[in-house]
């Protein structure tokens, strides 16, 4: 009962999630990504070890349509389950059991974005939130955020948006023990997408990310 887009930018070389959802804590269980790995979203009646099954599968080199399939046999019903992986080459593999809420669905921007829905408005959400995110330039955080906005701007979850998260991983100083660039969280919230920017935003304002990525910011 969410909606996520995960996206690369292979000039920074990093790979951010964004995620709103009318379930609350949505960044406890649904986005996971590991640098230099990929991305994962796993979501609609969440099953959270796939998040991390996945990534470890892909880190032993597994493809990523093979990681996503061997993860699901695992799974005791995956029909539940709605799952979107994105690679650090821009690949991606997708899967929208066939007992998730409607609408569901998602849209690929060919080895750039994903997004991904279940119990949203229509699919008109995923669609606004990729031309969004095709749309826009600058730093990659901002680029997710617009995507998401434009995504509750067309309708967003049935039951409205409650929680709300934005992650980017990324070559930081601290690899492997640490790869956040930004780790930002809205458990719950009435408006937490405008949470969320407001958070970003103080963030950008006082330089607490790293100052590597400084002129990629704005």
């Amino acid at each position: 009962m969410t909606y996520s887009i995960i996206a690369l930018d292979k000039r920074e070389n990093m790979l951010g999630i964004a995620t709103a959802s009318g379930s609350i804590a949505v960044g406890s269980r649904v986005p996971w990504a590991r640098y230099p790995i990929g991305g994962v979203v796993t979501q609609a009646y969440t099953n959270p070890a796939l998040g991390l099954l996945i990534l470890q599968l892909l880190e032993k080199g597994g493809d990523i349509n093979e990681a996503l399939e061997m993860a699901l046999k695992i799974d005791k019903k995956p029909e539940l389950r709605q799952v979107a992986v994105m690679d650090f080459k821009g690949n991606v593999a997708v899967h929208n059991g066939i007992n998730i809420p409607k609408w569901n669905g998602y849209r690929i921007l060919p080895y750039e974005a994903v997004c991904i829905a279940n119990l949203v408005k229509g699919p008109e959400v995923c669609e606004n939130a990729i031309e969004a995110f095709k749309k826009s330039t600058g730093w990659l955080g901002l680029r997710l955020l617009n995507a998401l906005k434009e995504g509750h701007m067309a309708g967003g979850d049935h039951r409205g948006d409650r929680s709300s998260v934005l992650i980017i991983v990324g070559p930081t100083n601290y690899v492997p023990y640490y790869d956040y660039i930004i780790n930002l969280r809205v458990d719950m919230s009435k408006n937490p997408i405008r949470d969320l920017d407001n958070i970003l935003e103080e963030v950008i304002n006082k330089n607490e990310y790293d100052k590597k990525y400084k002129r990629n910011i704005r």
